[in-house]
């Protein structure tokens, strides 16, 4: 029987795909959103492969200017079972058969198989639960396979793959705590809990909330079939929770770890109190967050069902849902009471779900006239849903269609009926999905940003880009290049390269301080989920040792001295190479101490990294600050007026227009600008710009717009400096123009070039003749890094605001650096002792369930005795 239920599951996953299946043979469409999916979600899973392959699991220099990439992907893939058993079987298969899992088109194509097993194994679990429920077979594969392939397992695979794991361990976690509520069966609820608290602590909490619910209404309201009382529910369900979180431990506390060292800085959330009511929004017809079928209007609106335990338990939660749905705050209360994200909709699809497979299963009982009443509110419903939209569906041919079948199932009884009608079922939901592809999913995102020929372009990843990385890296593999495709920032994840450049949700909060506070660097956006470049600031791409930048357009704003070394025809662009005629060693030793509090501007900060080390400890060396010019400026408007601090904007790239002494421009390369700079009036898409400068910025009431009203802005030496705004009102205050001419980076340049190399887990720096002091590794400091000088332990610091430093005496010769997180192996010792523990305690319930049933035995013998 239950290969017989396999195969009818596999063969309904392989239905619902294939539509996408179709497409990529026959035109190369990917199952992969144009945004996040082919910009994060791809270069995610790639790198994380090639990290794992190679047994490297914490850190490495090349994820965005280097980092733990276990914490800080926990969000997304580091740390989900099914990302760990779809690396597992890729890892297996490439040893006998040689896999292309370097390149994006492997994980592509990796994306359809994924999707399929996983949509079998989600179809599988929640035919298990329904039919544990009490529910027919024919009921349950239904209605298993409306809520698995349903219009938000579409979203959440092609948009986020890993969303989607989630609608797996939902009905795996009710299923295990109903088969101990019928059953004394503890085993599956803890894997349930293990796996969802490891996978990701951001659908931990929404798992939490629906399971304590669904928990506390079967432990309030009995149920006949419970063979455990309320005091054994509560006690036993509340053991096995910790149990398995006490596996989950690495997992778990990854992801609360990248929680709490994140900082996502957001302006301040103004949420309505209902929703505009349009199209993303209509859960009955064409939204595009979720579409529950018209089937649960019929079984909600059909009264006498209510009685039932299972139904009335299904509908309450249905309702809730649909009723919170009404509101952003609803979707801020499932997202920390942070953002309002609807991202909790699965949850309503799945007891949407339960409430069809109760009403199939009691279809049999039900009078004409029940179901005629309840086609009253489906009528009311897709009648104003059709006028609203302005079209009409493809599926909603088979309301008609299934209300005869019902209809006549009611009147006949027949069980061939019956089977055509859940055959009708199944058949809808195709067509109800494909409707849901072609409105939103397809008129979102266009086939010729999402398809082979699009990845395999200079938009995403061509040839002749690969050629030109693998050449640059040749001269020196552990600098950085300033390169990104224009379809994303995580380009150097996948072109397999050192970088300055990371887009991601979970950042370590000491980069942000860095860009933001320390240093004031800006980037071309104020974005709470990208960090790239360095401001086009020399003396930091010095730094960082980024040798070499990749252009394809204007060359204006390149940092000073880098000067062009090759050109290279794309099929679509021209790629200019600059090399960086000052590139310093990729490890520095120095003497020279500058104490963090002593350093006022970002130039003194600089000056202050190039010269020696910034700690936070006395210094023995100081810097000449640099001087502030703002006082030789003359200023004058342009378009605009300007009283206070309020800059009033009449005129588009109207602003400010300040004016230096003449001998500026010779006496000087270029100019820091330090600005505190902010739109008042209502919320749009703008930008700074100055002179050749340019940073766009997001509405104010953008969810991903980071707040951070000063910046630096490096110009190149001038005697105007204009500041060029959209109209509109702003706050504007100039705090200091700044000027430097490079001497302190030139100097910075002869010293001795110590190497550095990385391999696993492991940086080592080979040191030339130097003094004694700090080894400077221009890689982010984390707590729990480790280091040996010569095979001696040594004291590893945050040096430089964000670097590590080393210290090391005038004869050392080689220092290893290597990390792991915090109390990683004590989490593990817990994750182990909590697997012994589930099995230890499985096995007791189990035990405990044999002497009860034993003693029930018994017992009837005994009452049935003298009846003999």
């Amino acid at each position: 029987m239950k290969i017989k239920t396999w195969a009818t599951v596999l063969l309904l996953s392989l239905a619902a795909h294939s539509v996408v299946i179709y497409r990529f043979m026959t035109e190369g469409i990917l199952f992969s959103g144009k945004g996040d999916s082919i910009a994060q979600m791809i270069p995610f899973q790639l790198y994380l492969y090639e990290q794992f392959s190679k047994f490297n699991f914490f850190y490495d220099m090349g994820f965005g200017i280097g980092g733990d990439f276990f914490r800080s992907l926990a969000y997304y893939y580091s740390t989900s079972p099914i990302a760990y058993l779809n690396f597992g079987v890729i890892y297996i298969l490439d040893l006998f058969l040689p896999l292309n899992t370097g390149s994006p088109d492997f994980w592509f194509v990796n994306q359809f198989m994924v999707s399929f097993f996983k949509l079998a194994a989600i179809i599988y679990i929640t035919y298990r639960l329904f039919r544990l429920l009490g529910i027919n077979r024919y009921a349950s594969m239904a209605s298993a396979f409306l809520y698995g392939y349903s219009t938000v397992y579409f979203f959440f695979t092609f948009t986020w793959s890993f969303f989607s794991d989630v609608m797996f361990y939902l009905p795996l976690t009710i299923y295990g705590m109903e088969r101990f509520f019928s059953e004394r069966k503890i085993g599956i609820f803890i894997v349930g809990i293990a796996l969802t608290l490891h996978s990701n602590f951001y659908f931990s909490y929404y798992q939490f909330i629906f399971v304590l619910f669904y928990f506390s209404y079967r432990t309030l309201y009995h149920k006949k079939s419970d063979v455990v009382r309320w005091q054994t529910k509560v006690a036993v369900i509340i053991i096995a929770s910790f149990i398995g979180l006490a596996i989950s431990a690495v997992g778990f506390s990854t992801g609360v770890t990248s929680y709490l060292l994140n900082d996502r800085t957001l302006p301040p959330i103004k949420l309505k109190p209902f929703i505009d009511f349009i199209i993303h929004y209509n859960l009955f017809y064409d939204g595009y967050y979720a579409v529950i079928p018209f089937l649960t209007v019929m079984a909600l609106s059909t009264f006498r069902l209510y009685r039932n335990y299972t139904f009335r338990l299904f509908a309450v939660i249905t309702w809730l849902f649909m009723a919170g749905s009404l509101s952003p705050l609803f979707d801020s209360f499932f997202n920390g009471f942070s953002i309002d994200q609807r991202r909790w909709v699965y949850m309503l699809v799945f007891s949407s779900a339960g409430v069809i497979a109760v009403y199939l299963q009691h279809l049999k009982s039900l009078t004409l006239k029940e179901v005629t009443v309840s086609l009253i509110p489906v009528t009311i419903i897709y009648s104003l849903s059709i006028i609203g939209a302005g079209k009409s569906l493809v599926w909603l041919l088979f309301i008609p269609v299934i209300v005869i079948i019902i209809m006549l199932y009611i009147q006949r009884g027949n069980k061939s009926a019956y089977q055509c009608l859940i055959l009708t079922i199944i058949v809808m939901n195709l067509f109800f999905v494909y409707d849901y592809m072609r409105e939103q999913i397809d008129t979102l995102h266009p086939f010729e940003e999402r398809n082979l020929s699009f990845v395999q372009s200079d938009k995403y990843n061509s040839e002749v880009q690969r050629s030109i990385i693998s050449k640059i890296k040749a001269e020196n593999p552990a600098s950085r290049i300033d390169w990104q495709t224009s379809a994303t920032h995580n380009t150097p994840l996948y072109q397999h390269f050192n970088g300055i450049k990371l887009y991601s949700s979970i950042f370590d909060k000491d980069i942000y301080q860095f860009y933001d506070k320390e240093l004031n660097v800006t980037m071309d956006t104020d974005s709470n989920s990208i960090y790239y470049r360095l401001g086009e600031r020399a003396n930091l791409y010095s730094l960082f040792n980024v040798d070499h930048s990749i252009r394809t357009g204007n060359p204006a704003t390149l940092p000073y001295g880098f000067e062009l070394t090759d050109t290279r025809h794309g099929r679509d662009k021209d790629y200019e190479i600059y090399r960086n005629t000052y590139q310093l060693p990729n490890v520095r030793v120095t003497d020279n101490i500058y104490n963090v509090n002593e350093l006022n501007t970002p130039l003194d900060r600089e000056h202050a990294m190039l010269t020696g080390v910034v700690l936070n400890q006395p210094s023995n060396s100081r810097i000449e600050p640099a001087r502030n010019l703002l006082n030789q400026t003359e200023m004058r408007l342009n378009n605009a007026t300007y009283e206070g601090e309020t800059l009033v904007v009449s005129k588009e790239q109207g602003g400010l227009v300040l004016k230096l002494p003449d001998n500026i421009s010779d006496q000087y390369k270029d100019l820091y600008v330090d600005l505190s700079i902010e739109l008042k009036t209502p919320s749009r898409y703008h930008y700074v710009w100055i002179n050749e400068i340019y940073q766009s910025r997001k509405p104010l009431d953008d969810d991903y717009r980071r707040f951070n009203p000063r910046i630096t802005m490096r110009i190149k030496a001038d005697k105007l400096i204009q500041l060029k705004l959209m109209t509109g009102t702003y706050h504007v205050k100039v705090n200091g123009i700044y000027a430097e001419d490079y001497q302190t980076l030139k100097k910075a340049v002869n010293q001795p070039r110590h190497t550095l190399t990385e391999q696993r887990n492991k940086l080592t720096a080979h040191l030339k003749p130097h003094s004694a002091g700090y080894a400077v590794i221009p890689v982010p400091y984390l707590n729990g890094m480790e280091a040996t000088v010569d095979g001696k332990k040594a004291e590893v610091k945050e040096g430089n605001y964000l670097m590590t430093a080393i210290k090391v005496n005038q004869d050392a010769k080689e220092v290893s650096l290597t990390y792991t997180p915090p109390y990683f192996h004590l989490y593990q010792l817990i994750s182990i002792v909590g697997i012994v523990i589930a099995i230890w305690y499985s096995s007791q319930i189990r035990r405990k369930n044999k002497i009860s049933a034993l003693s029930n035995e018994k017992e009837i013998n005994i009452i049935a005795s003298p009846a003999e």
